[in-house]
């Protein structure tokens, strides 16, 4: 029994992944794998195969998280560090795991400034960090809400 989250580090965050059932009459997701929503990644495998084109397929058996239990890890506000003002978005387990923020329960962060994506965490870094204001909203929403 492999679950799907034992895939991540072995394919790029870049892949195209599609999650469907075992009969191939339902699919679940399509996209990259970067994409992945959180509530698939305990999912068991039952079965996958690559394309020549290097496309990833999974047939995997769906746990379904309800919408409103889905809702109520995500949240949302905004800081002001110095003169800069940064809107932010993370989604946050009630336990950490290895997808974490240095092990903790934030999986995905994301912080804005003037609209602009200043740091991004989703399972692993796209951005990181641009600077010292953006440094200290990071370490704030961190040290507050990550463990």
């Amino acid at each position: 029994m492999i679950r799907l989250e034992k895939f991540y580090d072995l394919i790029s965050r870049n892949a195209t992944v599609t999650l469907t059932n075992r009969q191939l009459d339902t699919t679940f997701f399509e996209g990259s794998m970067r994409d992945i929503p959180d509530h698939f990644s305990n999912c068991i495998v039952e079965d996958f195969c690559v394309s020549n084109t290097g496309d990833f397929l999974f047939k995997i058996k769906v746990n379904p998280v309800p919408a409103n239990e889905e809702k109520r890890l995500w949240h949302e506000g905004g800081l002001r560090v110095h003169g800069s003002i940064f809107h932010y978005w993370f989604k946050q387990y009630d336990e950490g795991s290895e997808f974490g923020i240095d092990g903790g329960r934030i999986s995905k962060l994301m912080l804005k400034r003037n609209g602009e994506i200043v740091c991004n965490y989703d399972r692993g870094w796209d951005v990181q960090p641009v600077d010292e204001d953006t440094q200290f909203a990071y370490e704030i929403l961190v040290h507050t809400e990550n463990f």
